[in-house]
């Protein structure tokens, strides 16, 4: 079992971690799209995706032997400042590396998008980019991706939304979003398009690479 400390084994396997995570979900998509519809709430939504990330590892029969290595955290429980019992937080869906210790997680927030209700508002505030800011999420995970299930409209709309809000953000007399370095295009895997990134820092002075990634939650 390999061990060391949690940087060195980032530095190790994210690389192969990050495309791992981000085919799972693209699976796990592909496998749920026909079951969703705008009126799912967010949890029903990241359940039905994580459901699928587990079938994809435990029974499907393409799934090649490399990703006998991990496993899904489906609102995986976290104590951020020492929290107990139903006060803790949790994660929507995070995969985990197993076989190795300390275990590494790439956490997937998913958030909802839909005009006039599910805002690009929450997508970057509390409960969305704002908790990993503020290091209520993935504090120790030097990379993590943020998943807009969009409920109307398109991908193009979102970019354009989720530009305007680091905008005024960074144009605010006291921004909240740590921007390091503005979004930009980045491709991780073919069937993940219009995926962006951007750079932050968090509250804690600490580093943190933000994917996003855009994806239908209409059949």
């Amino acid at each position: 079992m390999t061990s060391g400390g949690p940087s060195d084994l980032w530095d190790l396997y994210l690389d192969a971690f990050r495309l791992h995570s981000h085919q799972l979900l693209a699976w796990a998509h592909a496998d749920v799209r026909s079951r969703l519809h705008a009126d799912l709430d967010e949890p029903s939504i990241t359940g039905l995706v994580a459901e699928a990330m587990k079938a994809r590892l435990n029974s499907h029969p393409d799934t090649p032997d490399e990703y006998d290595h991990y496993w899904i955290g489906d609102q995986e429980p976290i104590s951020p400042a020492g929290q107990l019992g139903n006060d803790r937080l949790r994660l929507d869906v995070s995969v985990i590396r197993t076989g190795i210790r300390p275990r590494l997680s790439y956490i997937f927030e998913g958030k909802r998008l839909r005009t006039g209700s599910f805002t690009i508002g929450k997508y970057v505030g509390a409960g969305g980019i704002g908790d990993f800011i503020e290091g209520r999420y993935g504090v120790d995970c030097p990379e993590a991706a943020m998943v807009g299930f969009m409920q109307d409209r398109d991908a193009a709309y979102w970019h354009k939304e989720l530009r305007r809000a680091y905008e005024e953000d960074i144009a605010s007399g006291a921004p909240r979003l740590g921007i390091v370095q503005p979004l930009r295009t980045v491709e991780i895997l073919n069937e993940l398009t219009d995926e962006l990134q951007s750079n932050h820092s968090r509250s804690n002075g600490t580093a943190l690479q933000l994917l996003h990634i855009f994806l239908p939650a209409t059949n």
